[in-house]
């Protein structure tokens, strides 16, 4: 705390701060520039097979720019019988939601490796919105420091290069989650119900509705909505829908067209479901294993269980009930971001670039021990265990550790995101165990707990 009381008294004069944010900004270029020089010494190009760690942009030609030049002939994604038959070379199309395939439209117009530096430049806006929205609810005094400052950090961290690198879906999603939980936790005073009613959708509401929309184009994000609906956000999530639903619609109209009907189409998502959770592909295309990163995939690779399906159905429904539960015991949104965001990642399958995801609840944290609102051994659990795993400090230790290999590696991050989600789940039943034994002020359900009006004030974006 004083390290951070010095800082903030660093930063209080305008010229030196000026000259900080200026000096991440190019800083955060550089990085930018050495990444991209890199990625693009050696991309995989249309037409060449999968030839592992080396292929750049692999995700990216094989999630977007060839499904997408595939439907603009006419043809369904879809369906691997006749994708992958037309493109023996490519990894299945995963199940993204349709609206995902307009994108991919309009970049599969473009010559491939200019499709490329176009997406390139479309990540890192989308990055810096993303980092901009959650740094000006999370640590609003430290916003202009803290983007170029996470940017960097992006670039540098696996999880965070290979989301901007081809995962745009993964960045969408962090942004629609990073929307809905701003919506939920935000402070509110005594006279929110005669504001909501003299305006009945208000500017963060919308949002709420445009990050259940963006939250959607990944399916393992889709637990958001319980959210939403737990947090009562009913028109939000209602909204968010439809509007992802009517985005789809010219790519469902184009895919129905070519599977024959729309029974077909339904079919030909489940011959891809398939193919996806399989070994190969119906060409003999053998592509690589998808290792799994959540609770029972690490069980599964250390040879413990082979998970039945009751399992493989029933952790992924505690893991959304967690969700659910943790709002209808407080809004304090340290807990709150913390919960759901473990919660995603513990109770099914994500990839390493998913972990991005955990920015939340750390930049939320920092903001809050920042301002000296962490105030239970909880919240500071949840706060170093999760800032580890962004840290990545398992990679300094397969380098000082004999035989600290992937495996070892995951399942340091699988503990400490268990150790986060453990913590904010006891914070949250511990803020409500303290209002019921009246130690605070009970609010109508129809506000925020009372500490959260002293745990979030300055969350607020400005």
């Amino acid at each position: 705390m004083k390290t951070a009381r010095r800082i903030a008294q660093v930063l209080d004069r305008p010229a030196v701060r000026n000259g900080i944010v200026l000096g991440l900004w190019l800083a955060a270029a550089a990085v930018v520039a050495v990444r991209l020089s890199i990625l693009f010494s050696n991309p995989i190009l249309p037409g060449e097979p999968y030839r592992g760690s080396d292929g750049h942009f692999l995700d990216l030609r094989d999630t977007i720019w060839t499904p997408g030049r595939f439907m603009l002939e006419g043809g369904n994604p879809y369906d691997p019988n006749t994708y992958l038959t037309a493109n023996p070379w490519a990894l299945p199309f995963s199940l993204y939601t349709p609206a995902w395939l307009l994108l991919a439209a309009v970049l599969a117009l473009l010559p491939y490796l200019v499709s490329v530096a176009v997406f390139q430049a479309l990540s890192i806006g989308v990055a810096i919105v993303m980092l901009r929205i959650l740094c000006r609810w999370g640590m609003p005094t430290l916003a202009d420091v803290a983007v170029p400052a996470g940017l960097i950090w992006m670039n540098i961290w696996y999880p965070g290069r290979g989301a901007i690198s081809v995962q745009l879906g993964s960045l969408l999603a962090v942004l629609g989650v990073v929307l809905v939980l701003r919506s939920l936790t935000r402070p509110e005073t005594q006279d929110a119900p005669v504001e909501r009613a003299a305006r009945p959708w208000a500017a963060l509401d919308r949002a709420c509705a445009v990050g259940v929309a963006l939250a959607l184009v990944k399916a393992q994000f889709g637990a958001i909505v319980l959210v939403a609906l737990a947090g009562r956000r009913y028109r939000e999530v209602l909204c968010g829908i439809i509007g992802l639903a009517l985005a789809s619609v010219p790519v469902l109209i184009v895919c129905t067209v070519a599977a024959g009907s729309p029974v077909e189409f339904v079919r030909s998502i489940l011959r891809d479901l398939a193919v996806l959770t399989s070994d190969g592909a119906p060409t003999g295309l053998t592509f690589p294993g998808q290792e799994r990163f959540d609770l029972l995939g690490i069980l599964a690779r250390y040879g413990l269980i082979d998970p039945p399906l009751w399992l493989e159905a029933g952790v992924p429904i505690l893991a959304l009930a967690a969700v659910v539960l943790v709002i209808r015991l407080t809004r304090n949104p340290l807990a709150v971001s913390a919960v759901v965001s473990a919660s995603m990642l513990v109770g099914y399958y994500h990839g390493r670039y998913d972990l991005l995801l955990l920015f939340v609840p750390v930049v939320v944290g920092f903001g809050m021990m920042i301002r000296g609102q962490l105030r239970s051994v909880a919240e500071w659990i949840v706060l170093v265990a999760l800032t580890l795993v962004v840290l990545h400090l398992h990679t300094v230790s397969k380098s000082l550790i004999p035989g600290f290999d992937l495996l070892a590696q995951d399942t340091v991050d699988l503990v400490l995101i268990l150790a986060g989600l453990t913590g904010g789940m006891y914070s949250a039943v511990s803020a409500r165990r303290r209002r019921s034994t009246g130690t605070q002020l009970a609010l109508p359900d129809s506000q925020l707990d009372e500490e959260v009006g002293d745990g979030a004030q300055g969350l607020r974006p400005g």
